[in-house]
């Protein structure tokens, strides 16, 4: 009994130093799991090129590799130069609207006009209160360059990680397996490559649900007639990605490119908006995950709430194809091979009466 209960404690405190370990590498295990998901995608287009191409696999490998940075390099470069004009209008119509409201404040009587040079100074003091203080200023410049090249460093190693997986996925496989004991290794395979399926399948879903809201909602506003109607397609199929999340966010530059064309125009885009997201989230992306891999509604949005409370954006991001690998891990190797094990209780029954035995004799 002692012996069973000192391993126990020790199984305990390994699992808990585990945990911790883990929550204080959660960027770099996120990182590591994004380039694991880009490597899924690397794989299966280097598979698919194969009916094509013929060529052996590191070759189609860099053909994928080169042309989806390059398409997404164009993409990107053309997009930004769209949003940095999108960033001035938007900027201007601001300005507009400010001076229109501090107009109608003042036919209210609810700002006092005094004279010429008041109102004058009381401009300079208003604009001079609204803008940030000069060190506030380059503080916040200095954070963003900061985040900007935090962001792009993740993103180069996020690529090569996945580069690098998808060459030889079989062997990083292999090389884990050898860490576990001999008699788990085939069980634990078995359930690794259930697991790629489950995320090939899930970005299969994913990217069908992305294309269907990118198209719908350019359409939409190339219909009614909104300025950039194709880069906001894009960014809300981009944003698509992330759950429950994602359609508010892509609702925002939707709603900003709305507002120049008056209110009339605002409803009906933005009803428009809602009636598409709402068909896809309660209609098509069900189904097509159903397909894929099922991931219960709550879960999936308590996986998002808790991901983005202890990893950021990243683990918001990743929540989904996050629970989809840890549901397949917890059903195979705890309640298949554990809970539901079926000489498990017989076993333990064998053990018990065995003690009870050479207790009496």
């Amino acid at each position: 009994m002692p012996a069973i209960q000192t391993k126990s404690l020790i199984v305990a405190i390994l699992t808990a130093a585990g945990l911790f370990l883990a929550y204080q590498l959660s960027g770099t295990l996120l990182l590591v799991f994004a380039g694991v998901l880009l490597a899924v995608v690397l794989d299966v287009a280097t598979e698919a090129l194969k009916k094509v191409l013929p060529i052996h696999r590191m070759l189609r490998l860099l053909f994928v590799s080169i042309t989806g940075g390059l398409l997404l390099s164009a993409a990107f470069a053309w997009g930004g130069m769209r949003l940095l004009g999108e960033a001035r209008s938007l900027a201007e119509i601001a300005w507009q609207q400010l001076g229109e409201l501090d107009g109608w404040l003042r036919e209210l009587g609810l700002v006092d006009d005094g004279d010429a040079r008041g109102a004058e100074n009381n401009g300079a003091s208003t604009i001079q209160n609204l803008l940030p203080a000069t060190e506030q200023l380059f503080g916040h410049a200095q954070s963003t360059v900061r985040m900007a090249t935090g962001v792009f460093s993740s993103t180069v190693i996020i690529v090569f990680l996945a580069i690098f997986f998808a060459a030889s996925p079989a062997d990083y496989r292999e090389g884990f397996l050898k860490l576990l004991p001999v008699g788990r290794r085939p069980r634990v395979r078995e359930v690794l490559i259930e697991t790629g399926h489950t995320l090939r399948w899930w970005l299969l879903g994913q990217l069908v649900t992305m294309a269907l809201v990118a198209v719908s909602i350019g359409l939409m506003l190339y219909l009614v007639g909104i300025p950039n109607a194709i880069l906001l397609g894009l960014l809300a199929g981009a944003l698509n990605f992330i759950p429950f999340l994602g359609p508010i966010l892509a609702a925002i530059p939707v709603l900003l490119a709305a507002l120049p064309e008056g209110s009339a125009t605002v409803i009906l885009v933005m009803s428009l908006f809602i009636l598409i997201e709402s068909v896809e989230g309660y209609l098509i992306s069900p189904i097509i995950q159903k397909k894929a891999v099922y991931l219960p509604p709550a879960w999936s949005l308590a996986a998002l709430v808790g991901f983005g409370v202890l990893f950021g954006g990243l683990g918001v991001a990743l929540a989904t194809p996050l629970l989809a690998v840890a549901r397949i891990l917890t059903l195979r190797l705890y309640v298949e091979d554990v809970l539901e094990r079926p000489h498990s209780t017989g076993a333990a029954s064998v053990q018990l009466s065995s003690a009870s035995t050479a207790r009496t004799a």
